[in-house]
């Protein structure tokens, strides 16, 4: 009688064990992915010919706390009226003017070279120039065909707040593609 409450009160202890560690696991990727990284899958062609419906990406969401966003950054932002994810490349930086002249981006008056574009224009869509706040910038796709990138050309300006992080790693498809992003 004693030896089978002792099997009961193991196998109950065994159990009790194994969902504290499943729901310590739980907490632990759900923290993970909040806070830190999180894969993302790029669906479109507004960043071809850098990603690809379907690749899919890390998104360091860390990283905007300790290093400032930079020009060239892939980042993934929400875009509340569309509810929607989108994922595009830095073009402006707070403080900055854009102005989209002759198919070609200026950060103050000064042309920008982007050797990641696939075209050699980029349409204006609503407005030539943004004059970007305090904690905005200006996103836009690496896809400038006419029709291919909805960005900051079309809702202007992105707050950070709305910046949920830098896609800094492609994990998937393997081969050639596999790896950090330029």
């Amino acid at each position: 009688m004693n030896e089978e409450k002792e099997i009961l009160k193991s196998t109950g202890s065994s159990i009790f064990d194994w969902i504290k560690s499943f729901a310590i696991a739980l907490i632990l990727a759900l923290l993970i992915k909040t806070f830190l990284f999180e894969p993302t899958q790029v669906q479109g062609s507004s960043m071809e010919n850098t990603l690809h419906t379907g690749d899919r990406v890390i998104v360091n969401k860390i990283g905007l706390k300790i290093k400032p966003i930079e020009r060239g950054d892939i980042v993934v932002m929400h875009y509340d009226p569309s509810d929607e994810d989108f994922i595009k490349r830095v073009i402006g930086l707070p403080g900055e003017t854009i102005q989209l002249i002759d198919g070609k981006f200026y950060i103050n008056g000064k042309v920008i070279e982007e050797n990641y574009i696939n075209s050699d224009y980029t349409n204006q869509i609503n407005g030539f120039e943004w004059i970007l706040g305090e904690g905005e910038y200006f996103l836009a796709g690496d896809n400038r065909l006419p029709g291919k990138s909805k960005d900051s050309r079309d809702f202007g300006p992105v707050n950070i707040d709305h910046i949920k992080g830098v896609a800094s790693f492609r994990f998937y498809p393997f081969g050639e593609s596999f790896g950090t992003l330029d």
